[in-house]
């Protein structure tokens, strides 16, 4: 079936509202955009030499902790969250109590997102139950803990206004939920067609937005499926590419384009704004990575030249890659190193500006790698 055939759906009545059910996407997809070819292959291209370049990196893991800590955060404030990036790598008791609903929310996000890759490296499909399993991890303890966690809604939902009548958009009903579902996954692991993994995945993440199955976190459980689906297909051998940055970055016009899609069958104006969010995406983990290499290089030096083992700053500042916020007591504890030596090295490290202390407190003082910290925040 060609994209520029595909119609979006219908409107169907319910009890005083009408509800939007998206067409089925089960099908072999092709096109004849060229422009769609073109960011196609920069998109391929561009997450090939992404992958290239996270073989290289020692230590990846570390700084793929990073990228998914940053994703959450992104993911999460596209629905409203108001914690920093800084606070969400802090501990709960440093946190604004204001904000501390907040702070649960993403690290639930971290949660979930580290469990679902956990759970495709083991060979479990990207599906249905793998969609419940995660959201019940996302909504466990916080605000939506009430909106049944890890369970497809039972009742309607809808977007914007105080009820279906006024929203701006009603999903699908009850009734349809199923069907749709099923649609979604067969196409979802559909081995018999041949469009690409990239196009897959937007369409893929437009008809979870579209379906949306959950009383709560569709938003966050549909852009979390963009890289554990991309893992699941073995397209980068280190889940490193998260597209949330971009989104936020573009929020009205990623609602925009989503809506469109409904609203005016633009099925490849969307795949094509989700195709430069992955070029763009990608070139920034990319660059990211270089200057994360170049400061662990720098780094290296500076901790040979300080006036402690050599052997001791270096488990120190490996665990500063790790947990960017820290204090001397979690250091100590995390590393089983006694606390005067710890004293020592961050004494060492402050003064040749390694890290930086934040709270300017003699006491209880929280340490930051501000250098790595300020990598993964530039755009």
């Amino acid at each position: 079936m060609k994209l520029e055939e595909y119609k979006a759906g219908e409107y169907k009545q319910g009890t005083g509202y009408k509800a939007f059910l998206p067409s089925n996407i089960n099908y072999n997809w092709g096109w004849d955009d060229t422009k769609l070819d073109s960011l196609l292959a920069e998109a391929n291209r561009q997450i090939g030499e992404l992958n290239a370049y996270s073989l290289l990196l020692p230590n990846v893991d570390l700084y793929i902790k990073m990228h998914v800590k940053i994703e959450a955060n992104k993911s999460s404030r596209i629905e409203g969250t108001r914690t920093t990036i800084e606070e969400d790598l802090s501990d709960l008791q440093d946190i604004n109590p204001e904000k501390r609903d907040d702070w649960e929310e993403v690290q639930n996000y971290v949660k979930a997102t580290n469990y679902g890759i956990a759970r495709i490296n083991e060979g479990f499909p990207v599906c249905n139950r793998l969609f419940r399993e995660i959201h019940k991890i996302l909504l466990n303890g916080v605000r939506g803990e009430k909106k049944t966690p890890g369970e497809f809604r039972i009742s309607q939902n809808w977007i914007g206004g105080t009820m279906p009548s006024t929203a701006a958009y009603v999903p699908p009903l009850v009734e349809d939920l199923s069907d749709c579902l099923k649609d979604l996954e067969l196409f979802i692991n559909n081995e018999e067609i041949d469009t690409p993994d990239l196009i897959k995945i937007a369409i893929i993440h437009y008809q979870f937005e579209s379906i949306h199955p959950f009383l709560d976190g569709n938003g966050r459980i549909g852009r979390l499926l963009i890289p554990l689906y991309l893992q699941s297909k073995k397209y980068l051998d280190n889940p490193c590419l998260y597209i949330s940055f971009f989104f936020e970055k573009n929020r009205d016009l990623y609602y925009q384009k989503l809506n469109d899609v409904r609203v005016k069958n633009d099925i490849i104006g969307w795949i094509k704004f989700f195709l430069e969010g992955i070029i763009e995406t990608a070139k920034i983990a990319k660059e990211k990575f270089k200057k994360v290499v170049g400061l662990t290089k720098k780094v290296d030096v500076q901790i040979s030249d300080l006036k402690v083992k050599y052997d001791n700053a270096k488990k120190i500042i490996d665990y500063f890659y790790d947990e960017p916020y820290s204090s001397r007591k979690k250091i100590s504890e995390a590393l089983e190193m006694p606390e005067s030596t710890v004293n020592g090295v961050i004494n060492e490290l402050k003064s040749a500006n390694i890290i930086k202390e934040t709270t300017g407190y003699s006491r209880n003082q929280i340490f930051v790698f501000s250098e790595y910290v300020e990598i993964f925040l530039s755009e």
